[in-house]
């Protein structure tokens, strides 16, 4: 009898687990069509992160106002003053996704296209200033140059490269999706043959 007890528990615990098969399934469904939107209009992607963003930044700053008028805050005027820049910044945000969208994807390309040509500068002057220490050098060198034109290149268009950055996103979601979406009928096909035993 206590050898059965301990199958029966994780029979019905496996049985539990693939009832939900339609969990994985809905979030596959899901993913999939935020990856093909993402795939197809990077650019809107972008802005509609923004206007969520903007959304939350605005609540976010009404919920402050309202604390800073009613709640028990250490300052209150402090509370307040933040809960309307952050209630305009998100308003703004919101109204002006396209632009926001534009200007964070540009800053941040070429933030890390400066780290790159930095790095790829760095590389090669190591390996110059190392080169009776390593072999191969060379390698170390051309792989700096390298990295210091694919920072230039960034640094020359990075709104480009932000939209391209979003096309792989999108494309690593619409596998994962796939994958998800397989792992639900296979979460479904386990429930059918538990409850066949």
């Amino acid at each position: 009898m206590s050898d059965l007890e301990p199958k029966d528990t994780m029979r019905n615990v496996l049985s539990d687990v693939a009832s939900l098969w339609w969990l994985p399934l809905i979030r596959g469904l899901l993913l999939l069509v935020l990856g093909i939107y993402a795939l197809f209009q990077p650019g809107m992607t972008l802005a509609t992160f923004a206007q969520v963003a903007g959304f939350f930044l605005a609540f976010d700053g009404v919920m402050a106002i309202i604390a800073g008028l009613v709640g028990d805050t250490p300052s209150r005027t402090g509370t307040i003053v933040r809960g309307v820049i952050e209630f305009l910044a998100g308003i703004f945000v919101f109204a002006n996704p396209m632009l926001v969208a534009g200007l964070t994807a540009t800053i941040v390309i070429s933030v890390i296209g400066a780290m790159v040509v930095v790095s790829g500068v760095v590389e090669i002057a190591a390996a110059i200033q190392d080169r009776r220490h390593i072999q191969g050098e060379g390698w170390l060198i051309l792989a700096g140059v390298l990295s210091v034109l694919i920072g230039i290149a960034l640094l020359a268009a990075p709104m480009g490269f932000g939209l391209t950055l979003v096309r792989i996103l999108g494309a690593l979601a619409i596998i994962s999706s796939i994958a998800m979406i397989a792992f639900a009928f296979r979460l479904k096909s386990l429930g059918s043959r538990i409850n066949q035993v």
